[in-house]
């Protein structure tokens, strides 16, 4: 029989209209349970603390099985305040306060500070793009360097560089042109072209300058006056480059050497420069086969490939070697014209398929550090001129050959003049005026 009606118990006491009987045996009150008063209202003001009524010291805490750490067993006392009830005045009718935004530290007007993280990210951005083109650049000019064939840089012996006028706005590049390349050592050939390539960063251009051939100055390496194309056979690339220097007190950073075979190459790989060819030069070169390998020429603006581009350049019979300096300068201009409208992908084979054909005593260094202040110009305009300069020269002759004699301090001013003083707009004024 079940343990209520042993001890009396009344079922009316469930029934309809009677509270339900919630208290606890004597004999089965192990922890000295009492009621708890659900009725706040019926609390006293300051009866506001609750307590655990588990913690007594004649009652059981089944906690007491689990030791609690020693900072809180130093803390804890039986009994005391555990926490605070919330009170009704509480719930009541008590304004909170407003929410008060809190700002970073250092923030002042109530504003937040801007965030970083975007611009770190932008920062992070740019940064990996500028090392992904670097490492394109690299990675496709190495295979170019490498192709190419490097002499050691020497000083110039007869002149001291404090004599020669220098400035870090302007880098100076000699390019000789000679008839041939083979196993013949430079002081077996003569140079057929010699033009300065000037770039000027400092008026955002670059600068062609001729030096004619049969220009009569003093040549270093012979220690005599020469021609100055016998500068080369006298003392090889860097001959030409101490003549030059010497003569005219211009600062030569580096020499580039190419042949004619190079140029073809280079004209071919750049689909061919646009050149206005005249009726007589059309004709001088149709007509000559051995002079110039069997070419063709018409008049009028054609592109012409690089073996006709090269027998425009050499051209000669016609006019004087002025002429055919104008005609080299011209052929240039059009081919950096040409590479300045170029895709990377064109431009990448021109250099590679040119690059067996050089030789410099420019570093790889050199040379990357040099592509990259072309850069700086080539969007700029360009300007070509000739040594010796209008007025100061004349043709004579020596030791029966035909020589130009120059006045060489007024071409030594002049060219100094043109490399690091004159302006692009000056230039162009003055080209004008010679047209």
């Amino acid at each position: 029989m079940p343990r209520f009606e042993n001890e009396g118990y009344n079922p009316d006491k469930n029934s309809k209209g009677f509270e339900p009987d919630r208290t606890v045996p004597a004999d089965e009150d192990y922890y000295n349970y009492s009621p708890i008063d659900l009725n706040f209202n019926n609390r006293q003001a300051h009866d506001d603390i609750v307590f655990d009524n588990q913690q007594k010291n004649t009652g059981i805490n089944p906690c007491d099985d689990y030791p609690r750490p020693p900072a809180q067993q130093k803390d804890y006392t039986p009994g005391e305040q555990r926490f605070r009830s919330e009170r009704i005045e509480d719930f009541g009718n008590a304004q909170r306060e407003p929410h008060k935004r809190r700002d970073k530290p250092g923030a002042t007007g109530g504003k937040r500070p801007p965030k970083k993280g975007n611009r770190l990210s932008v920062k992070k951005k740019i940064l990996i793009a500028i090392l992904v083109i670097i490492l394109v650049i690299v990675g496709s000019i190495f295979p170019v360097l490498g192709r190419i064939n490097y002499d050691e840089q020497k000083e110039n012996e007869s002149i001291s560089s404090s004599e020669l006028e220098h400035s870090a706005m302007v880098k100076n590049i000699l390019l000789i042109g000679v008839d041939a390349r083979s196993s013949d050592k430079a002081e077996n050939s003569r140079s057929d072209t010699m033009m300065l390539v000037s770039l000027d960063m400092k008026h955002r251009c670059i600068k062609l300058v001729s030096f004619l051939r049969d220009t009569w100055v003093y040549i270093p390496a012979l220690d005599r006056e020469a021609k100055l194309n016998a500068a080369c056979s006298g003392g090889g690339y860097q001959g030409v480059v101490d003549a030059i220097e010497y003569n005219f007190g211009v600062d030569i950073d580096n020499y580039v050497v190419t042949d004619f075979e190079m140029f073809k190459v280079l004209v071919d790989s750049l689909g061919g420069v646009e050149i206005d060819v005249s009726k007589a030069e059309a004709k001088e070169v149709t007509n000559h086969p051995k002079r110039y390998g069997k070419v063709k020429l018409k008049s009028g603006k054609h592109t012409l490939t690089g073996e006709q581009a090269l027998a425009y350049c050499r051209i000669r019979y016609i006019d004087s070697d002025f002429g055919r300096t104008q005609r080299q300068r011209t052929v240039m201009s059009a081919i950096l014209d040409n590479a300045k409208h170029s895709n990377p992908f064109k431009l990448y084979k021109m250099a590679f398929s040119s690059a067996p054909y050089i030789e410099t005593d420019m570093s790889k260094s050199g040379i990357m550090k040099f592509v990259l202040q072309a850069g700086i110009c080539i969007t700029g305009d360009m300007h070509q001129t000739k040594v010796p300069f209008e007025g100061t020269w004349n043709y004579s002759t020596a030791g029966g050959s035909s020589i130009i004699s120059i006045k060489k301090e007024e071409n030594k001013n002049q060219l100094i003049d043109y490399i690091y003083k004159k302006s692009s707009s000056e230039l162009k004024e003055l080209e004008s005026k010679e047209d």
